[in-house]
């Protein structure tokens, strides 16, 4: 077991990592601080009222989605060096314990970042500009399991993008979005002629394992998922998630110096 994990070892893997890493990291963070900023202030001055919750939803949930799976991307960018590759494949340090601290950079800590900078802009944004008689209301994470349903979907992406991390040496992100598209839309080919051949019907492009949308006698119907179907979903999402992080860490332990 201490060949796999010791905590002294992990601890100075950790602090070596932050120590080297911290300035583009840091450079990263005033980067995404600066687009919801000024993207925010944008969205402000064009739509001249209280950005709705529905909006800010979606803006929590793109920006997470396309900024940590650009930064995810990016977390083992030192193996496409031969210089650096060698020595990260020397460091006196067990594979695991490299990449759980690429792990928790890329989505434990990077989830807790992003949700502090996503309220301090949001808050900012709802005072500099008062609309009398319209209440201004925030973003609430918590409510009805909306933030662990935004995690495990990234989760998804991440592990995508963690994979693509390890397994690439070069344009990881680029390389992993078009794996990732080429991927969906096979999965959606699929799943058409499947609904197709199971109704008998027109279907419209669904996704896999979301709700069904066909048209009969020119009408249109759409059979919508249920609570219970969502959480099998998510589950199964999660499982999904595992599977290609454990993927990406056996992937990196095929690496020789």
């Amino acid at each position: 077991m201490n060949n796999i994990f010791n905590i002294k070892r992990f601890s100075r893997l950790f602090i070596k990592h932050s120590v080297e890493h911290y300035k583009s990291y840091v450079m990263s963070l005033l980067v995404l601080l600066g687009v919801m900023l000024l993207g925010g202030c944008f969205l402000v001055y064009l739509i001249n009222a209280p950005m709705e919750l529905g909006l800010q939803t979606a803006l929590f949930t793109g920006i997470l989605l396309l900024a940590g799976t650009i930064f995810t991307s990016t977390i083992f960018a030192d193996l496409g060096d031969k210089n650096k590759a060698m020595a990260w494949l020397t460091l006196p340090a067990s594979h695991f314990e490299k990449y759980l601290v690429a792990w928790l950079f890329s989505y434990l800590i990077f989830i807790v970042t992003y949700i502090s900078c996503f309220y301090v802009v949001v808050f900012f944004l709802t005072s500099i500009k008062h609309f009398p008689g319209r209440k201004t209301e925030i973003f609430d994470l918590f409510y009805q399991g909306m933030g662990f349903k935004v995690f495990i979907l990234y989760a998804l992406l991440h592990s995508i993008a963690f994979y693509g991390a390890a397994y690439f040496k070069k344009l990881h992100f680029i390389k992993a979005a078009f794996v990732f598209f080429i991927g969906l839309a096979f999965l959606i080919a699929v799943n058409n002629i499947i609904q197709h051949a199971m109704l008998g019907s027109k279907v419209m492009l669904n996704v896999p394992f979301g709700g069904i949308t066909f048209m009969e006698n020119n009408t249109v119907h759409e059979i919508n998922i249920t609570v219970a179907h969502e959480d099998h979903i998510l589950t199964l999402i999660g499982v999904l998630a595992y599977i290609l992080w454990a993927a990406a860490y056996y992937r990196l332990k095929e690496k020789q110096v």
